[in-house]
């Protein structure tokens, strides 16, 4: 069976909606820095080598997660097309309870399966010394571990295996709190009131604001953002709305672009002027993975 390898972690459905007139998105990524703002394609950007694949010790993959991500992403389509069209007639979607359950898991699935928030929680590095302890605690509780057999749990290629089947396993699994939370609270979905401004995509696209000392996604004072389209975000809102849409002007709209840029390590978006504007920010605050050329992974 032919099991799908290029895997997007941000879905195309969405970067889509970030292209320019002639379908090509304005990209800039910090771990190459050198090569400047270029443009490219949905079809080429955010994505990874079976990165939602379980690799077993014989190289073989299950691609489970990727598939179940894809069956997700086209249920959620048709929602992210109905809230973009009716926030640019001036009017809130009204989604059906089926509708906002779809949503809920879309937003809370795309803020947790990105490489950049997967690194920010656990290093390359910090997960070598992780195993590295384990180790030498198994050691002291008595099974003693030839040189050989610890450097073949120690290999580079087997630490990689190792961590990335963590992150598919996490991600098999899930938070019903989170999920209560975001249902509890209403929508909240904001237009860029001037149509020369527009917002971008970043490799980490939810953006969460907090006030100082204050970090609970339960306490209304705490916002979370996803962009949806060049000039559409979408946020979780309030308890006693339902829905509500509301005008983002200039800044808001730069403040947002600037956050999402700072804890992406590449952002997308339809103006290569506003890329170019943006790209001092990119990955000042994020933890890098290494960029995996297409073609030199593949078992």
């Amino acid at each position: 069976m032919n099991l799908p390898k290029r895997h997007h972690y941000i879905p195309e459905m969405l970067q889509k909606n970030f292209s320019d007139d002639g379908a090509r998105l304005w990209t800039f990524d910090s771990r190459n820095s050198a090569k400047g703002v270029w443009c490219s394609t949905h079809e080429n950007l955010f994505l990874k080598s079976h990165l939602y694949s379980h690799i077993n010790a014989d190289g073989t993959k299950d691609a489970t997660l990727e598939s179940w991500f894809s069956l997700l992403e086209g249920e959620a389509a048709p929602i992210v097309q109905k809230i973009i069209a009716t926030a640019r007639q001036g009017r809130c979607p009204n989604l059906s309870r089926n509708e906002r359950r779809t949503w809920d898991f879309f937003f809370y699935q795309q803020w947790r399966r990105v490489p950049d928030l997967f690194a920010s929680l656990m290093t390359a590095d910090q997960h070598r010394d992780e195993v590295e302890r384990l180790l030498d605690e198994l050691e002291r509780n008595g099974r003693r571990l030839s040189n050989q057999e610890r450097s073949d749990l120690l290999d580079p290629t087997a630490l990689s295996r190792m961590r990335g089947n963590i992150r598919v396993a996490t991600l098999k699994t899930g938070s019903e709190n989170v999920l209560d939370v975001i249902g509890a609270r209403g929508l909240v979905i904001g237009r860029i009131d001037r149509s020369r401004k527009a917002f971008v995509l970043g490799s980490r696209p939810v953006v969460k604001l907090t006030p100082p000392g204050i970090t609970d996604l339960s306490d209304a004072r705490v916002e979370a953002w996803l962009p949806i389209s060049s000039d559409i975000i979408v946020g979780v809102g309030l308890y006693d709305r339902a829905e509500i849409l509301i005008p983002f002007n200039t800044e808001q709209a730069r403040n947002q672009n600037e956050a999402s840029s700072k804890q992406s390590s590449q952002i997308v978006g339809r103006s290569k002027a506003l890329v170019e504007s943006l790209a001092p920010h990119v990955g000042t605050k994020v933890q890098f993975t290494p960029v995996v050329t297409f073609g030199t992974a593949d078992a």
